[in-house]
């Protein structure tokens, strides 16, 4: 007994240990065992997540610069489909949101192809990778990071706010411009398209940058022009994306063209809603998980296999339009492309006293690219209120993998409200070089939209 007891205080120090906010991982192991990334190399046991062999990490042939991307695994055939009926022989790689979603809609269904582990990214982010597993960690009771650069702060995590970071800061090229489109579709189908025009400078992202310390707490700026439907033509918002939130909340500036003036915005933060999105999404629910952390107790339950929406070129590659994409309770099932990917699994419950629409939240975090894939959002009941899903592709002539768009669906409505579809947009351009920091100014944003 005295033996079993001496053991459990040694794995209870050095778990401890681990979790005081220093980094303490081996960066020998990234490109050796684990990828670069920190994603376990090797595939799984039952053969049907691959080993990861690099990615993709340069365009395939056909591939035209400044045009749609080709599809890659465009040859590969769905290999079964996951509906209502079928539910529950594969319950063990679902989300609570995709069960909610199946349950809800008859027509919602997952057409699941090969396991492709195509997400590469560039050196300069393998080599910052191996500089924060040795440097980055923890501050201010997991609510900032200290010593990280470039990338996610944290490749062989050992807590759940760690696996956030690795999120929040998760690389997503330096300077980007795009056209986007939203729609929150009613439970019939009807909807309004708003088009958008972006332009954002991670400054987190700057091969340059020496840590994260240098950027005075802002780690990204985004400028958004509206430029339909014809009521909010013209409209605009510029945003500084604060890094720990719980010092400084994100802050912004709004131009309305009927009064021809740029104002602060309101309190943009925890479940703030986001203009514009029929309040089926909050503000901590931007990019999947966007905000402070310090309202919930974090646990780390580790991985799990799920269905996951996967190298998703068909959607955003023109082949559907909108009209098509776009059904009453969910997105075209034809449109999208699931896999089985393992992702780290971090749950979040309210704390005693906290307030937010959600009392608990379960983050879905791919080992590959250390993106939030899916969510289940709880309401106070202890029933799944909100889901979300990112369509993830590797934008390979960076290379890198992102969020290509991302749903959230509401259950008490019926709706969804989806963002960033590109499918009859340019494609993006994620080496906008000559974008600079005084553009994103209160007054930069007039002068833009001011003609």
């Amino acid at each position: 007994m005295k033996r079993n007891v001496t053991s459990r205080l040694v794995l209870t120090l050095t778990f401890s240990a681990m979790l005081a906010g220093a980094a303490t991982a081996d960066p020998a192991r990234l490109g050796a065992d684990l990828t670069p990334m920190g994603a376990e190399r090797a595939g799984n046991a039952a053969g049907t997540i691959p080993e990861w062999t690099g990615g993709i990490a340069t365009p395939p042939a056909g591939y035209v610069a400044g045009q749609k991307h080709v599809d890659p695994f465009a040859g590969d055939a769905v290999i079964y489909t996951v509906d209502a009926s079928n539910m529950d022989q594969y319950a063990a790689n679902l989300t609570e949101g995709q069960k909610a979603m199946m349950q809800a809609h008859a027509t919602y269904k997952l057409n699941v192809y090969p396991t492709r582990r195509a997400c590469a990214y560039p050196q300069t982010v393998y080599d910052a990778m191996k500089h924060n597993a040795a440097n980055a960690r923890l501050v201010d009771d997991g609510n900032g990071v200290e010593g990280a650069r470039v990338s996610s702060p944290f490749p062989v995590p050992t807590d759940a706010k760690q696996v956030i970071w690795n999120h929040i800061l998760g690389y997503r090229g330096h300077k980007s411009t795009m056209q986007v489109v939203a729609a929150a579709p009613t439970s019939g189908g009807a909807y309004t398209l708003v088009q958008s025009s972006d332009r954002r400078i991670n400054s987190y992202a700057d091969p340059a940058l020496g840590d994260i310390s240098d950027l005075n707490n802002v780690e990204s700026k985004w400028i958004r022009i509206n430029t339909a439907p014809a009521q909010q033509a013209g409209s605009a918002f510029l945003f500084h994306n604060t890094i720990n939130q719980k010092i400084q909340e994100r802050f912004g500036w709004l131009y309305s063209p009927q009064n021809r003036r740029v104002v602060a915005a309101a309190r943009s933060a925890y479940d703030s809603p986001i203009p514009g999105s029929e309040n089926l999404r909050f503000s901590d629910m931007q990019f999947m998980y966007n905000g402070a952390l310090d309202l919930y107790d974090w646990t780390l339950e580790g991985k799990r296999e799920i269905l996951t929406p996967y190298n998703t070129y068909k959607l955003s590659s023109g082949e559907f339009n909108y009209s098509e994409i776009l059904q009453g309770g969910h997105l075209n099932p034809e449109a999208v492309r699931y896999e089985l990917h393992r992702v780290w699994v971090v749950d979040g419950r309210l704390k005693d006293g906290a307030r937010h629409a959600f009392h608990r939240r379960t983050l879905y975090v791919d080992e590959d690219s250390w993106m939030v894939v899916q969510t289940d959002l709880y309401g106070a009941d202890g029933a799944v209120a909100r889901a979300q899903e990112a369509y993830v592709l590797n934008y390979y002539e960076v290379p890198f993998c992102a969020m290509d768009s991302e749903i959230a669906y509401d259950f008490a409505t019926g709706r969804y409200h989806v963002q960033q579809l590109k499918a009859q947009e340019p494609a993006p351009d994620y080496h906008a070089d000559a974008l600079k920091d005084d553009e994103f100014t209160p007054a930069a944003l007039r002068r833009l939209v001011v003609r």
